[in-house]
């Protein structure tokens, strides 16, 4: 594979699956990573699904990915980055009510 289709492929890479690829090579559980963050239950698992909207807080959604890709010493910006292109994704796809 060239470096370029690498670039592409990571392109698509979201950003919860960049954290859970992370913490399965760390052989850390869920729970172990939730216990590490101070997260309530269930939250590595949401966002490791990119389900932001599932969480009680979802505006502090950013903050909780930075802080799963710190401890799994990730890249911030590259992690961020794609983050915050998801968002702008899911803005688009979102119909005003009328």
């Amino acid at each position: 594979m060239t470096s370029d289709t690498t670039s592409q492929i990571d392109e698509f890479v979201t950003p919860g699956t960049r954290l859970r690829n992370a913490r399965l090579k760390t052989e850390l559980s869920e729970r172990e990573v939730e216990d590490l963050l101070n997260l309530m239950p269930g939250y590595v698992g949401i966002l490791e699904r990119d389900d932001y909207t599932a969480l009680r807080s979802p505006a502090f959604a950013r903050g909780y990915v930075r802080a799963y890709g710190q401890l799994m010493k990730l890249d911030e910006a590259e992690l961020l980055a794609a983050f915050d292109q998801q968002r702008e994704h899911w803005a688009k796809k979102k119909k005003p009510v009328q």
